[in-house]
């Protein structure tokens, strides 16, 4: 069972998803991503890029440690599949070989694969990243916008089981509907020491009892002076 998305009457967007699975979030910066993963999803549920990158260098900002972030997000992800349980990864996902990654991760642990396209007007998003405390900054928010224009043509052939596009008047709609549907795992090994059961001590024979002294001397030692003498 992969995503799937109702209307019902009330233009409400129903999107059903499995727990474990792979849910990417994929769209520029102020498209509204990580406020809609807030409102729907739990805290522990959400792995975000961001988030790993301010662990890693204590700048969230900081574009120059993107490889140990995002190996970060990885392992995050690999951990928590493991355990059978929701992974929301909140990054732009505008590159082929990001969603790959993701996408070769959700295939290897055998969960589906979610894309969620957050497709908000250029102007919206502009003016969403005005209003921000820590802005990028309209070029970066224009480039951003023609990778996701340029995803949003070739996503659906790269093999999610699903793909579901966003408008901005839908965020306000959507309601999500889990289903556990657990991949079995092979059997974690109790790695918890056993209480040390220590075997009786073999009995050792009795010692030799040292001969009687004689005349109140001690007896001889080998070499003929008495025991108590230094050699």
């Amino acid at each position: 069972m992969t995503a799937e998305t109702n209307l019902n009457a009330s233009e409400q967007k129903v999107i059903r998803l499995n727990r474990p699975s792979v849910v990417v979030l994929c769209g520029p910066a102020a498209c509204g991503k990580s406020t809609f993963a807030a409102q729907h999803f739990r805290p522990t549920q959400i792995i975000s890029s961001d988030h790993a990158r301010g662990l890693v260098c204590d700048d969230e900002r900081d574009q120059r440690y993107q490889t140990q972030a995002f190996a970060l997000v990885h392992f995050l992800i690999e951990q928590r599949l493991g355990l059978n349980r929701m992974c929301v990864v909140d990054s732009t996902a505008l590159t082929v070989q990001a969603r790959k990654n993701l996408l070769e991760i959700a295939r290897r642990n055998r969960v589906p694969a979610v894309m969620l396209l957050f497709n908000i007007p250029l102007n919206v998003c502009i003016e969403r990243d005005r209003k921000r405390e820590r802005t990028v900054g309209q070029p970066t928010i224009e480039h951003q916008h023609h990778l996701f224009e340029q995803a949003k043509a070739g996503v659906k052939r790269e093999g999610f089981d699903q793909v579901i596009e966003l408008s901005d008047e839908e965020l306000a709609q959507v309601r999500f509907e889990i289903v556990f549907r657990p991949v079995p795992r092979p059997a974690t090994i109790d790695h918890r020491a056993e209480p040390r059961r220590f075997a009786p001590r073999p009995q050792q024979p009795p010692a030799e009892a040292a001969p009687p002294a004689r005349n109140g001397h001690p007896p001889a030692a080998p070499s003929g002076k008495p025991s108590g003498e230094a050699a």
